[in-house]
């Protein structure tokens, strides 16, 4: 275990991954004596005089040098490898700041200020136009002059000074006191300022690192990325992220955000702090989520991130809201018998047999049995509805067709037919896993099982599911952590959190700045969805939120239509193969994801299963951590991410969206914006590159909002 806190730079990271691998051997050889003690007498740390205070050298072989970081009285920072001359001069420009509080680790070279075009400057020249600087102010950030007073407007004059006899020219431009001051910093009277060391090391310890920083948790898991085994994304959280994981909540506390905020990765970097937390409690972290593929996967990547330290992956339990009812009752010794395709069969036989026996005729003859099962699910056991009267009496948000009492009752006595039916075949459904185990709690809660809950995809849980939640930990401290994004509700239903005690005034976060899309996607993205309204948990209703893009950028979207469905994906093979053999993608980090299995899931396997590894994402994570091209439904694939998708089946009225001739008005408006948002979903998934394509017919109406130059179409 090493004797000082070991915090690392983004910058350090990327340059060790590009060195060779002897370099690299020798460099983290350098680098674990370092984090052991940095003055012992082999490492022959040298100060860097041109660089800022405590920073230090340290020789990997005859041409790279190894730069890091002394804060007293026990913080070390890894920053950056490099040849020696190069290294050097890196160090001298790289500077530790502070921004409320979290440090910023950056370039003092850098800055975004630049002359208005076509200005004349004071000195009878066009002010330069690029980044560079002169070298008056060279070692002072924007933020730092313009916290001397400096006008915002003027600070690209103030940039570009050479000497001090130039401040002259400006002193006109400034307000008197702070031309005063700038007087006497250009004269070195006053001293810059410096972040004191403690303030720095308080910084590191409460964000767990800070702008382009991470702080290891021990020694143990510095290691653990020295060789390979922790994705970026695992580290480097940005700042505002890593305050979310850190914070302590006095009650609960909701994430949302664009898709590809993080949500989910701030998520599970909170598993990982509570569990360390709380290990000596006895008390577990159960961390829920909707999607029955969901679970196996973060625990994957739970594992990834601790190291699979037993102590630690023991106290996280990753179980989807059904698994977890399951597994209480079972230990109530209540045994629920869960048959989905019976249960369907059940309903079928409950509509028809109330159906024959209406005298005065069906009032709701013309409703398709999926009417009734989504009224069921989502409305009558989605809020926990245990009488007719409180069915008649209840308010119908998020259910877009609007029943007459006379309909109501109707769907009533088929409900209370298919309850008879089921209890004498001895089927039950998921929804009675939630309402049998509120009845459970009601009767005796936990025994103070669980610190907190953590829940990914709240929008696609039922109230009652939320209710649940609400009773499975104690209100306190940490007891909730809330993510979702109700702009990628996918099922019926809504709920407002208030409503069920769930307060979460004045602890709620939006995380706008998207990490996982490039700007391309993002935009046909949020094209397809501006100024749609959506549900997402609150008081109000919400609109589509323009997201902050990424700084990634990359090929424009492309679709296109064929005849058929095997043309379709003859064109998506060769463009695969493509892809493999000269773009350097590789099989598995692409997927082919469509609305409905057939009629595409046979001919995928027929067809790119000729020329290519395939794999049908199961619950099992190997199927989408492993090798081969991914293929599977919108669903499915909800809450991953790979790095090439192809949309398939984007054919209007045929799959997206099918059309519904049994809805109208408000339940059809309803239905179609329930399948904009999963095909949004669908497309947020594609970190690189987007494909759609169509047979049959035309593209989706839900693509007629993009703009032409945003999607590329291809004849």
């Amino acid at each position: 275990m090493p004797t000082y806190a070991i915090s690392m730079t983004k910058e350090f990271w990327e340059d060790l991954n590009k060195l060779d691998q002897s370099v690299r051997m020798r460099t983290e050889r350098l680098v674990n004596r370092i984090v052991e003690d940095p003055w012992a007498p082999e490492i022959q740390a040298e100060k860097i005089h041109a660089a800022e205070d405590g920073t230090y050298s340290s020789r990997v072989n005859d041409s790279y040098r190894l730069i890091f970081k002394y804060i007293q009285p026990k913080d070390i920072i890894i920053c950056m490898v490099d040849q020696h001359d190069r290294a050097y001069k890196r160090a001298s420009r790289k500077c530790f700041t502070m921004n409320d509080g979290v440090i910023k680790y950056g370039n003092i070279l850098e800055t975004e200020a630049t002359s208005p075009a076509g200005r004349n400057d004071l000195f009878g020249m066009v002010l330069r136009q690029d980044k560079s600087r002169g070298a008056l102010f060279i070692g002072y950030k924007e933020s730092e002059l313009l916290a001397l007073g400096v006008p915002s407007e003027i600070l690209p004059n103030i940039l570009a000074l050479e000497n001090v006899n130039q401040l002259d020219n400006v002193e006109r431009l400034l307000p008197a006191d702070v031309f005063d001051r700038l007087v006497e910093v250009a004269l070195g009277l006053i001293e810059r300022p410096r972040v004191p060391d403690k303030v720095l090391s308080e910084s590191l310890g409460e964000y767990q690192g800070g702008d382009d920083l991470y702080r290891f948790v021990d020694g143990n898991e510095f290691k653990r990325v020295l060789e390979g085994s922790l994705e970026e994304w695992m580290l480097f959280l940005a700042p505002h992220q890593r305050a979310l994981v850190n914070r302590v909540y006095n009650g609960p506390t909701r994430i949302k955000g664009v898709a590809g905020s993080g949500k989910t990765v701030v998520a599970l970097h909170r598993a990982y702090f509570l569990a360390r937390k709380y290990q000596n409690t006895g008390k577990k972290i159960l961390f829920l989520t909707y999607g029955s593929r969901l679970p196996e996967v973060n625990k994957h990547l739970l594992c990834q991130l601790t190291g699979n330290e037993p102590a630690i992956m023991n106290s996280i339990e990753c179980l989807t809201i059904h698994q977890w009812c399951s597994r209480f009752l079972l230990s109530r010794g209540i045994r629920l018998g869960v048959i989905e395709e019976k249960s369907q069969k059940l309903l079928e036989q409950a509509l028809d047999q109330i159906k024959k026996k209406s005298e005065e005729g069906f009032p709701l003859a013309n409703k398709a049995v999926d009417f009734f099962r989504d009224e069921i699910r989502y409305v009558i056991k989605g809020r926990d509805i245990s009488s007719l009267e409180d069915y008649l009496a209840l308010s119908r948000s998020g259910r877009g067709t609007r029943l007459t009492i006379e309909e109501r009752k109707c769907v009533w006595e088929v409900y209370i037919k298919f309850q008879d039916l089921m209890e004498l075949a001895h089927v039950s459904e998921y929804d009675d896993l939630i309402l049998r185990s509120i009845q459970e709690l009601k009767t005796g809660g936990l025994e103070d099982q669980y610190s907190s809950v953590i829940v990914d995809e709240i929008q696609d849980l039922t109230e009652s599911t939320m209710k649940l939640i609400r009773m499975i930990v104690p209100p306190g401290p940490d007891d909730l952590f809330l993510v979702g994004d109700g702009l990628q509700r996918i099922y019926p239903g809504g709920y407002y959190l208030a409503n069920l005690g769930i307060d979460i005034v004045g602890r709620g976060t939006v995380l706008r700045k998207n990490y996982r899309n490039t700007q391309q996607i993002l935009q046909v993205a949020h094209a397809m969805m501006e100024n749609t309204s959506f549900d997402d948990m609150d008081d109000e209703p919400s609109e589509a939120q323009i997201p902050e893009y990424s700084v990634r950028t990359g090929a424009v979207p492309r679709i296109r239509g064929f005849q058929s469905v095997e043309k379709e994906l003859g064109w998506i093979s060769k463009e695969i193969q493509r892809l493999i053999s000269i773009e350097n993608y590789s099989e598995k980090d692409i997927a082919i994801v469509y609305r409905y299995s057939p009629p595409y899931e046979k001919p995928i396997e027929e067809i790119i299963g000729a020329n290519f590894t395939l794999v049908k994402l199961k619950k099992d994570a190997e199927t989408y951590f492993g090798n081969g091209i991914k293929y599977s439904t919108f669903h499915s694939v909800k809450g991953l991410e790979f790095k090439v998708v192809f949309i398939v089946g984007v054919t209007d009225g045929w799959m997206v969206p099918k059309d519904k001739w049994d809805l109208n008005e408000s339940a059809l408006d309803d239905y179609l914006e329930r399948e904009r948002r999963l095909l949004y979903v669908a497309m947020t998934r594609a970190r690189d590159l987007l494909y759609f394509s169509y047979s049959r017919g035309v593209a989706s109406r839900f693509l007629n909002n993009i703009p032409e130059e945003m999607l590329k179409r291809v004849y």
